[in-house]
């Protein structure tokens, strides 16, 4: 049976401990080495063969250090990686997964690590909870940034007034426009938001963060 060859980056010695006890019950499971900084991780990287390197997302304290080994680490040859935090790190997160690494897991559920690193290590999809939540709410606001720029000043304009119960004759006399010129405004919104009404239009809109 051939061995996964782990490389563990921890300057924690508790979760280190930790991490090797559910390691060493793995016969399929080998740590060939382990790293308390980002130039030893580096540089063990360069000397050792590994198949998948384990680093902790907050290395001296702050993500700074993670984010510069997981970025070297790729940039030295294609090793699959993964990180582990203690809480949802968003930001962290998505700069992590641009800087090569695969998956994030939580601390607190150090024994799926094992089934984890073999995910990892297979190609296979195994994202965290935690990764599968950043991701979503990335998604999520990503979409609702492309929705706001589809639309212009006037047609938020507008919505705002009708959310707020406004009617067509206060938006005329307000935003200084003929009816016409508000029937198409709404006639657009209502489009680009994929709804029946106006009001619909603006519930979605507010809803979604744009108002």
């Amino acid at each position: 049976m051939r061995k996964i060859k782990i490389l563990l980056v921890e300057d924690d010695p508790g979760w280190k401990e930790t991490v090797s006890y559910f390691l060493d019950r793995e016969p399929d499971l080998f740590l060939v080495g382990a790293a308390q900084t980002k130039e030893d991780a580096v540089s063990l990287v360069r000397m050792l063969d590994i198949d998948v390197v384990l680093i902790n997302a907050m290395l001296n304290g702050t993500g700074t250090d993670s984010l510069e080994a997981a970025l070297e680490i790729n940039s030295i040859k294609p090793i699959k990686m993964m990180m582990v935090t203690f809480t949802d790190q968003k930001q962290l997160a998505l700069e992590a997964f641009a800087n090569g690494v695969i998956n994030f897991i939580v601390k607190a559920h150090e024994e799926e690590i094992p089934a984890a690193i073999r995910a990892v290590y297979g190609n296979r999809s195994s994202i965290h909870f935690v990764a599968a939540g950043i991701i979503r709410q990335e998604f999520v606001r990503l979409k609702r940034l492309e929705l706001q720029k589809s639309l212009t000043a006037m047609e938020t304009s507008i919505l705002r007034f009708i959310y707020g119960g406004h009617t067509q004759s206060e938006i005329m006399s307000t935003l200084h426009i003929t009816e016409s010129t508000v029937k198409k405004h709404v006639n657009k919104v209502i489009k680009k938001l994929g709804t029946q009404t106006s009001r619909e239009a603006a519930r979605k809109a507010s809803m979604k963060g744009i108002l």
